[in-house]
């Protein structure tokens, strides 16, 4: 199913992210979700999502027609990072639940505190 496969490749790109934020060198061992170069950030969209690095775009993805993009949660520190999903270098994250939908079907992509990634046919909580 196209549902079904959207989401599963969100997932997987939103772990890969993970793991990105996870290989990442401290400038200091006491600073360690600081780093030296600029942080890929991870941004969504209604059709899609991409990821960027300081204004460059380096992989973005369109969603099929008729399957849109919503998110609960996450970090909304105003406009300039509003859609954006942060990982932490510990691999730590803000929760937060991507729902992709396409027509009367859902599939719901959660990150939890510690940074799993995970699709769901259910909200969490249900």
């Amino acid at each position: 199913m196209r549902l079904e496969a959207e989401a599963a490749q969100l997932a997987a790109e939103l772990m890969r992210q993970r793991e990105t934020m996870m290989t990442r060198v401290p400038v200091h061992e006491d600073f360690a979700d600081v780093s030296p170069e600029p942080m890929p950030v991870f941004v969504l969209r209604p059709d899609g999502y991409l990821v960027q690095k300081d204004s460059k775009v380096m992989f973005e993805h369109r969603l099929p027609d008729g399957i849109n993009l919503s998110y609960v949660g996450g970090l909304d520190l105003g406009e300039l990072y509003h859609g954006d999903v942060s990982f932490q270098m510990t691999g730590n994250a803000s929760p937060m639940t991507i729902i992709l939908q396409w027509g009367k079907e859902a599939r719901y992509v959660v990150i939890d505190r510690v940074g799993r990634v995970r699709v769901s046919l259910t909200p969490p909580g249900e």
